[in-house]
Parts: C-alpha cells; structure tokens; sequence
C-alpha cells in the first residue's frame, strides 16, 4: 500500500474553541473523491482529499473504497496519515487499492472516512479572509467572446481552500453580475478556482463587461 500526500492548504486556528484534554472524542473529518486511474489490471491508484476543519493538528486514521456498481469489482485500504493536517488545511493523499478479479478499470464508486481522537471541537469554518490586490480580469473588445472575472489575492497559506463570492459592480455601485465558487491560493497569494466546475471566470455579454467599475469580493474559510 502506497501512501503520499501530494498537495496541502494552510489555515489559522483559534485556540479558544478547544476543549480540555479530559473529554477527547473521535471526530471526522471531510473527505473527498478526487480521481482515480487502473496501475495494472489489479491495482487503482486513487487520489482523494480529507480537510481539517478543526482548530488543532491531526494525523486520522483512514478507510478508502472503491468498487463498480454492482460490487464485483471492489477494493479497500485502512491506514493512518501520518503527516500532520493544520487547522483549515486540505491535503490531498494517493493510495493504491488491489481490485478484486482485476477489475481496476471498473471500479469507479468512491467512498470514504476519515477520524481522529482529540480534543478540538471548535472549527474555523466560516471565517472571513482578508482579500486585496482587486483586479479586472474580464475580457475587453477584441477577445474571443465576452467574458467576467476578478483577480485578487488572500491572506493565507498556499493552497488553502476556501468559499468564495464575487460580485461585480458598476460606476454606481449597482450589481451587475455575481459569481460564486470554491477556491484556493497560489504560493503568492492570488486565489484561483478550486475544481472543473468554479465559476471564477463567467461568459458574459458586451454590456455587462463594459459596465463594470469594481468589485466586491468576500471569501471564507
């Protein structure tokens, strides 16, 4: 069994939501299906996601299944990240699961858990980021369609997810376009989308784009 974490998000913590040491308890955490592709006729390397989003370090302890939908081809693993999570941080983990009667390639159904014992019951979900360096990223006059978005940059770690929403404002401060999605930050800062489906950049119309003066950006943990 192959175990590698391959990306991470950093967040703050507050430690004022902690509990005392005397009432630990097994909490889960968010897990999440990220893509998967057959080694070998028997092996499928799966790639998934678990997020803390506690306020204090974990290591949890993991079980990752995948099978077809009809249960013929299936294949499971038990195993402990042993990498530290952060508070607020996703991390990505590679793991190779043997498919029974060679069956990786059929094997498409995720599940999975994740948990630690601790004594965090507090969480920074929710928490409203510090966002600056607004800039228009919509397409102008002579682009291939039209088109709306905004650059910016946030006060995190890199790679740190987060949900946000942008709207798009006029010489009035009127509202002339919104978007929402979940996003994450590069090394420097700057947020891009987070998935296939983040609306970060939105097809638009000539009138809208030309309308745009500002921005009003929020974004939480």
């Amino acid at each position: 069994m192959l175990v590698s974490s391959v990306a991470g998000i950093g967040g703050s913590s507050d430690s004022s939501n902690n509990s005392s040491p005397s009432e630990s308890v097994k909490r889960s955490y968010p897990v999440s299906y990220v893509r998967s592709a057959a080694v070998n006729p028997a092996t499928l390397a799966v790639v998934f996601s678990v997020t803390n989003d506690g306020t204090q370090p974990i290591t949890p302890s993991c079980t990752i299944r995948m099978q077809d939908a009809g249960g013929t081809y299936k294949g499971y693993d038990i195993f402990d990240i042993t990498d530290a999570i952060a508070p607020s941080q996703t991390k990505q983990v590679i793991v190779n699961l043997t498919i029974t009667k060679e069956g990786a390639d059929f094997a498409n159904q995720f599940s999975g858990e994740c948990s630690a014992t601790t004594t965090d019951k507090g969480t920074n979900a929710g928490q409203e980021v510090v966002i600056s360096d607004i800039q228009n990223f919509s397409a102008t006059e002579g682009s291939e369609g039209w088109y709306w978005g905004a650059s910016f940059k946030a006060n995190q770690k890199p790679m740190t997810q987060m949900d946000c929403v942008v709207k798009a404002l006029d010489k009035n401060g009127k509202v002339v376009a919104e978007t929402s999605y979940r996003a994450n930050t590069l090394n420097d800062g700057t947020v891009i989308g987070y998935g296939s489906d983040a609306q970060s950049i939105v097809d638009s119309t000539k009138k809208i784009v030309i309308s745009i003066e500002s921005f009003d950006v929020k974004c939480t943990l």
